[in-house]
């Protein structure tokens, strides 16, 4: 019994490490924040004389970490331009291509290869041509010789077929006649009749045609009279709906959550220094203009210079922001089990499907 009893002991302790790791990872992976980055750097480039080279002066760099640096990722330009995973010092995306490995090794096997199959067929090439020229005499020989017992054959089934017909056409010269003359106006009275039959037939595909003419104008005329009531009934369900409080409440707590995520995924330092001249000084001066529109929402994070006299880009990005997976999770929560928007979902997916 005392046996039986630590070994229940020792499974009860297993699974509350199992139950306390797991928790544990849920609560790094939900409440520790994501920190995201977009580092990028452009050189003072001409954009009349250098604008090919532009590609080559921009330095970019993207990516995340986790867990103080303890999983992150990242992509370059214009390095690999590959996304890259690593945990701790190990490199977990993308894995080695085992199949360009076992390319490459077949690539340098393969002349050595190529070399000995070509030798084997032109030995086994050289070795066959004269059976096979043998073999072509003899069955030509044998297919002459089944034609001419062909041929006689025939002949003389010919000669036999054609003695059989002479003696019945001497035996009874009168009916044969006879036989002819009614086939005769057997096969006139039917050709009336098919001749008949295709000018009915005929006649009543053009009724046919006519009468689809006729109808074709009153079922497209019906058809788009259908198709203009069921969008002002669909319309008028759309109305109806937007009215309705249910949606108005559906709304506000959507709007709320939205607003609450995006917040959070906004990137909270942000950096952004240009130097801009165009070849025209008008082109350089609307982007100016609208950089000033912009200037409440972009004051303190990004700086533009206008260059008047050279067709110029230069600059710098900085940008930093986290992410946090509770927020998403709560408002996705919220959203899926709040009645108002399960109900306006609904309603929609029912105006859609009518």
């Amino acid at each position: 019994m005392s046996l039986f009893l630590t070994i229940l002991k020792i499974i009860g302790i297993v699974l509350l490490v199992i139950l306390a790791v797991v928790l544990v990872v849920l609560l790094l992976l939900l409440f520790v924040p994501i920190r995201y980055y977009v580092n990028a750097d452009i050189e003072e480039t001409n954009l009349e004389t250098e604008v090919d080279k532009l590609k080559d002066r921009i330095q970019a760099k993207a990516g995340f970490n986790f867990l103080m640096h303890l999983v992150r990722g990242y992509i370059e330009y214009p390095k690999d331009m590959e996304f890259t995973v690593k945990v701790l010092f190990f490199k977990v995306f993308p894995g080695k291509n085992k199949d360009e490995d076992t390319t490459e090794e077949f690539e340098e096997e393969l002349p050595y290869e190529m070399e000995e199959g070509f030798e084997n067929q032109e030995s086994g090439e050289s070795e066959s041509e004269q059976p096979e020229s043998d073999a072509e005499t003899s069955k030509e020989e044998s297919k002459d010789e089944s034609q001419n017992e062909v041929q006689d054959e025939t002949q003389n089934t010919d000669i036999e077929d054609s003695d059989s017909s002479a003696e019945n056409d001497d035996s009874n010269p009168d009916g044969a006649e006879r036989e002819n003359d009614a086939s005769s106006e057997e096969n006139f009275d039917d050709e009336e009749e098919e001749e008949k039959q295709s000018f009915l037939d005929v006649l009543k595909k053009i009724k046919d045609i006519v009468v689809q003419i006729i109808k074709t104008p009153q079922n497209v005329y019906q058809k788009i009279k259908c198709t203009i009531s069921s969008i002002y009934a669909k319309i008028d369900m759309v109305k109806k709906t937007l009215e309705n409080d249910i949606f108005k409440r559906a709304f506000n707590v959507s709007k709320k959550q939205v607003l609450r995520v995006l917040k959070m995924i906004i990137p909270r330092k942000c950096n952004i220094n240009l130097r801009v001249g165009m070849s025209d000084p008008t082109a350089t001066a609307d982007i100016f203009a609208a950089y000033g529109i912009l200037y409440p929402i972009l004051a303190g994070k990004v700086y533009i210079t206008p260059d008047f006299e050279n067709p110029v880009i230069a600059g710098s990005v900085r940008i930093k922001g986290r992410i946090r997976l509770v927020t998403i999770v709560w408002a996705a929560a919220v959203l899926y089990f709040n009645k108002d928007v399960r109900k306006t979902i609904r309603r929609f997916k029912k105006i859609l499907n009518s």
